[in-house]
């Protein structure tokens, strides 16, 4: 069973941590195929790095979608562990030309309409002002539709996705778990009942 970057934390661990923070389909649909392979070759704290499909632009605004997502608190946030490089290089090497573009899309939408409220770039917007516009981009609120907001947890689910393949999300904040639950030998049996040995009662 192959381990995240040799820090321990296996598939199913990296599925069960995920899948508490994003839920468990979108968990499930990041960690298919050869997302994980990638992700574990992917070394986040080599930056900087060259983009392998976003624009200068798409890039800074993904930044901001980053920092607002997982900000730095009291730990390092999504930039400090490069998730948006991650996103970058995950879109290029996991997504077909499809889900490419819907990304790409999502990210010049956000980077348009900020340009229409505020005469500036997203990235180059005040934190307030961005904030209110992904809250209204995440409940598909005036210019936005229910397809950009299935574009934009795409987008939030893969800097979440990033930060917790990083060291700092794998050591930190989410735990390695060699046999879940622990291993108790001897138990009353009154105290366990009928049950297979899968956990299904009969």
């Amino acid at each position: 069973m192959s381990t995240a970057n040799g820090l321990g934390l296996d598939r199913r661990s990296l599925l069960k941590g995920l899948g508490a923070v994003l839920g468990a389909q979108a968990a499930s649909q990041l960690l298919g195929g050869q997302n994980v392979a990638v992700a574990m070759a992917f070394a986040q704290d080599s930056a900087p790095r060259q983009l392998q499909l976003l624009s200068e632009r798409q890039f800074k605004t993904l930044a901001g979608i980053a920092d607002l997502t997982i900000p730095r608190t009291d730990s390092p946030g999504a930039l400090d562990t490069h998730s948006h490089w991650f996103v970058d290089n995950q879109l290029k090497h996991c997504f077909d030309s499809e889900e490419q573009a819907v990304a790409t899309v999502i990210l010049n939408k956000i980077d348009t309409v900020a340009q229409s409220q505020w005469g500036k770039a997203f990235y180059q917007g005040e934190q307030a002002g961005q904030l209110a516009l992904l809250t209204a981009l995440e409940a598909a609120d005036g210019p936005f539709s229910q397809a950009d907001t299935k574009a934009f947890k795409m987008l939030k689910a893969l800097v979440v996705f990033g930060f917790f393949t990083s060291k700092v999300g794998m050591t930190q904040l989410l735990a390695y778990d060699p046999v879940p639950g622990g291993f108790k030998g001897s138990l009353p049996y009154a105290s366990v009942g009928k049950a297979y040995s899968g956990g299904y009662p009969f």
